[in-house]
């Protein structure tokens, strides 16, 4: 059983992606995901050549996203609240948005509208995202990560 943890499985709240070998038996497959579920998502992938984006997209993210907690904790410094409030306040807010994409089964963009008030300071910053090139900026990350996993050659688009 080939299987690929990120960092967050030190507390238990991870992702682990496997995927059965050939000569891997259901008892294996069973056995393995006893000792994995403990540690958070633990998902059986159909395909070895998924083990790759998966790691680009969960063995790789958690610096993303700890870069992006970082981010605006400094934006809230930077506006006078303490360092250490603003970077809690920053991670308790992405893992309670994380467990709404879990549990609320709607789409990521429609949480992310429920939230913006017409004219309010959610569509102010969601256009200031927008306009920096947000989405692409994390979308190129993640695919760097993908095919440096994969050994392809790095593409720059900018």
């Amino acid at each position: 059983m080939r299987t690929l943890p990120n960092t967050p499985v030190q507390v238990r709240s991870g992702v682990v992606a496997a995927y059965p070998g050939a000569h891997c038996t259901p008892s294996h497959t069973s056995l393995c995901t006893s000792l994995m579920e403990p540690l958070g998502l633990f998902s059986i992938l159909p395909s070895e050549s998924l083990i790759d984006v998966v790691s680009g997209l969960c063995g790789s993210s958690p610096a993303f996203l700890f870069m992006m907690v970082d981010a605006m904790a400094d934006a809230a410094v930077r506006m006078g609240l303490p360092r250490q409030v603003a970077a809690s306040l920053a991670a308790k807010t992405m893992e309670g948005s994380a467990k709404m994409v879990l549990e609320c089964k709607e789409h990521p963009m429609q949480l992310a509208s429920d939230v913006c008030s017409p004219g309010g300071t959610t569509v102010e910053g969601v256009y200031r995202l927008n306009r920096a090139g947000f989405k692409g900026t994390v979308m190129d990350a993640v695919i760097g990560s993908i095919e440096k996993t994969q050994g392809k050659e790095m593409r720059y688009n900018y």
